[in-house]
Protein backbone atom coordinates (compact mmCIF):
# COMPACT_ATOMS: atom_id res chain seq x y z
CA UNK A 1 0.00 0.00 0.00
CA UNK A 2 2.85 2.36 0.88
CA UNK A 3 4.48 1.74 -2.52
CA UNK A 4 1.18 2.40 -4.29
CA UNK A 5 0.69 5.75 -2.54
CA UNK A 6 4.29 6.80 -3.23
CA UNK A 7 3.93 5.74 -6.89
CA UNK A 8 0.75 7.80 -7.31
CA UNK A 9 2.41 10.86 -5.76
CA UNK A 10 5.50 10.42 -7.96
CA UNK A 11 3.37 10.17 -11.13
CA UNK A 12 1.37 13.26 -10.05
CA UNK A 13 4.53 15.30 -9.45
CA UNK A 14 6.05 14.17 -12.75
CA UNK A 15 2.90 15.17 -14.68
CA UNK A 16 2.68 18.54 -12.94
CA UNK A 17 6.34 19.33 -13.73
CA UNK A 18 6.15 18.14 -17.33
CA UNK A 19 2.93 19.97 -18.18
CA UNK A 20 3.59 23.14 -16.20
CA UNK A 21 3.45 26.20 -18.41
CA UNK A 22 5.77 29.12 -18.11
CA UNK A 23 3.86 32.31 -18.64
CA UNK A 24 2.52 35.22 -16.67
CA UNK A 25 3.75 34.57 -13.14
CA UNK A 26 1.51 35.50 -10.24
CA UNK A 27 2.57 38.49 -8.17
CA UNK A 28 2.78 37.42 -4.53
CA UNK A 29 4.19 40.55 -2.88
CA UNK A 30 1.91 41.57 -0.01
CA UNK A 31 -0.39 38.54 -0.36
CA UNK A 32 -1.74 36.77 2.70
CA UNK A 33 -2.81 33.12 2.71
CA UNK A 34 -4.53 31.07 5.39
CA UNK A 35 -4.60 27.31 5.45
CA UNK A 36 -3.07 24.19 6.90
CA UNK A 37 0.42 22.86 7.49
CA UNK A 38 1.34 19.31 8.48
CA UNK A 39 3.70 19.30 11.48
CA UNK A 40 6.49 16.83 12.18
CA UNK A 41 4.47 15.10 14.94
CA UNK A 42 1.57 14.39 12.61
CA UNK A 43 -0.73 17.27 13.58
CA UNK A 44 -2.42 19.45 11.02
CA UNK A 45 -1.72 23.03 12.05
CA UNK A 46 -3.50 26.26 11.24
CA UNK A 47 -1.14 28.45 9.22
CA UNK A 48 -0.89 31.99 7.90
CA UNK A 49 1.55 32.86 5.09
CA UNK A 50 2.59 36.37 4.04
CA UNK A 51 4.84 37.24 1.09
CA UNK A 52 7.37 40.00 1.77
CA UNK A 53 8.40 40.07 -1.92
CA UNK A 54 7.33 38.18 -5.04
CA UNK A 55 9.74 35.36 -4.12
CA UNK A 56 10.17 35.43 -0.30
CA UNK A 57 7.50 34.62 2.26
CA UNK A 58 7.02 33.81 5.93
CA UNK A 59 4.54 31.37 7.42
CA UNK A 60 3.56 30.96 11.06
CA UNK A 61 1.68 27.91 12.31
CA UNK A 62 0.11 26.54 15.48
CA UNK A 63 -1.52 23.25 16.36
CA UNK A 64 -2.80 21.60 19.51
CA UNK A 65 -3.74 17.97 19.98
CA UNK A 66 -5.42 16.31 22.95
CA UNK A 67 -5.50 12.56 23.35
CA UNK A 68 -7.27 10.06 25.57
CA UNK A 69 -5.66 9.85 29.02
CA UNK A 70 -4.47 6.23 28.60
CA UNK A 71 -2.46 7.11 25.47
CA UNK A 72 1.09 5.92 26.07
CA UNK A 73 2.82 7.39 23.03
CA UNK A 74 5.71 9.83 23.13
CA UNK A 75 3.64 12.91 22.30
CA UNK A 76 0.44 12.65 24.38
CA UNK A 77 -1.24 16.07 24.63
CA UNK A 78 0.88 18.30 22.45
CA UNK A 79 1.19 21.70 20.88
CA UNK A 80 3.45 22.86 18.08
CA UNK A 81 4.39 26.45 17.29
CA UNK A 82 6.66 27.37 14.40
CA UNK A 83 7.71 29.71 11.66
CA UNK A 84 8.75 28.89 8.11
CA UNK A 85 10.73 31.06 5.69
CA UNK A 86 10.35 30.16 2.05
CA UNK A 87 11.86 31.26 -1.21
CA UNK A 88 10.35 30.54 -4.61
CA UNK A 89 12.97 28.88 -6.82
CA UNK A 90 10.91 28.56 -10.00
CA UNK A 91 7.51 30.00 -10.91
CA UNK A 92 5.13 28.79 -13.56
CA UNK A 93 1.62 29.93 -14.38
CA UNK A 94 -0.06 27.53 -11.91
CA UNK A 95 2.92 26.08 -10.05
CA UNK A 96 5.66 27.25 -7.68
CA UNK A 97 8.73 25.26 -6.67
CA UNK A 98 10.18 26.55 -3.40
CA UNK A 99 12.78 25.90 -0.72
CA UNK A 100 11.88 26.35 2.94
CA UNK A 101 13.48 26.56 6.37
CA UNK A 102 11.33 25.82 9.40
CA UNK A 103 12.00 26.37 13.10
CA UNK A 104 9.48 25.00 15.56
CA UNK A 105 8.92 24.13 19.20
CA UNK A 106 6.94 21.11 20.33
CA UNK A 107 5.76 20.53 23.89
CA UNK A 108 4.34 17.14 24.57
CA UNK A 109 4.11 14.45 27.20
CA UNK A 110 5.28 15.53 30.68
CA UNK A 111 5.65 19.12 29.36
CA UNK A 112 9.01 18.25 27.82
CA UNK A 113 9.94 20.48 24.91
CA UNK A 114 11.99 19.89 21.82
CA UNK A 115 13.17 22.19 19.06
CA UNK A 116 13.04 21.16 15.41
CA UNK A 117 14.81 22.57 12.35
CA UNK A 118 13.62 21.48 8.88
CA UNK A 119 15.20 22.24 5.51
CA UNK A 120 12.84 21.29 2.71
CA UNK A 121 11.63 21.58 -0.85
CA UNK A 122 8.02 21.99 -1.89
CA UNK A 123 5.69 22.28 -4.84
CA UNK A 124 2.62 24.50 -4.66
CA UNK A 125 -0.02 23.95 -7.35
CA UNK A 126 -2.80 26.50 -7.83
CA UNK A 127 -6.07 24.66 -8.38
CA UNK A 128 -7.79 28.05 -8.68
CA UNK A 129 -6.24 31.52 -8.74
CA UNK A 130 -6.58 31.81 -4.95
CA UNK A 131 -6.62 28.15 -3.83
CA UNK A 132 -3.50 25.99 -3.72
CA UNK A 133 -2.37 22.51 -2.76
CA UNK A 134 1.23 21.84 -1.83
CA UNK A 135 3.50 18.90 -1.16
CA UNK A 136 6.65 19.38 0.90
CA UNK A 137 9.48 17.17 2.05
CA UNK A 138 12.87 17.71 3.63
CA UNK A 139 15.42 16.83 6.28
CA UNK A 140 14.69 17.33 9.98
CA UNK A 141 16.88 17.81 13.04
CA UNK A 142 15.08 17.54 16.39
CA UNK A 143 16.77 18.12 19.73
CA UNK A 144 15.15 17.74 23.13
CA UNK A 145 15.70 16.43 26.64
CA UNK A 146 18.48 13.84 26.32
CA UNK A 147 17.99 13.12 22.61
CA UNK A 148 18.82 14.40 19.13
CA UNK A 149 17.26 12.93 16.00
CA UNK A 150 18.22 13.53 12.36
CA UNK A 151 15.71 12.14 9.86
CA UNK A 152 13.58 12.82 6.83
CA UNK A 153 10.64 15.13 7.40
CA UNK A 154 8.11 12.55 6.24
CA UNK A 155 7.36 9.02 7.35
CA UNK A 156 5.15 7.69 4.55
CA UNK A 157 4.04 10.52 2.27
CA UNK A 158 5.05 14.18 1.81
CA UNK A 159 3.40 16.84 3.94
CA UNK A 160 0.24 18.07 2.23
CA UNK A 161 -1.16 21.57 2.74
CA UNK A 162 -4.14 23.56 1.48
CA UNK A 163 -4.08 27.37 1.31
CA UNK A 164 -6.58 30.08 0.45
CA UNK A 165 -5.08 33.39 -0.74
CA UNK A 166 -6.96 36.49 0.33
Amino acid sequence: MKKLILSIIFIFLLNVCVFAQEGIVNSFKGKLAIGTNTTWIGNTALAARYYLTDRVGLEGFFSFRTVISDYSGRFGNAYVVGVKALGIIKSYKKLNVYASSTVGVHSGRDSKQDVTLIEGLGIEWFVLDNLSLSLESGLRLTSGNNFTIFSSDVDDIPNVSVRFYL
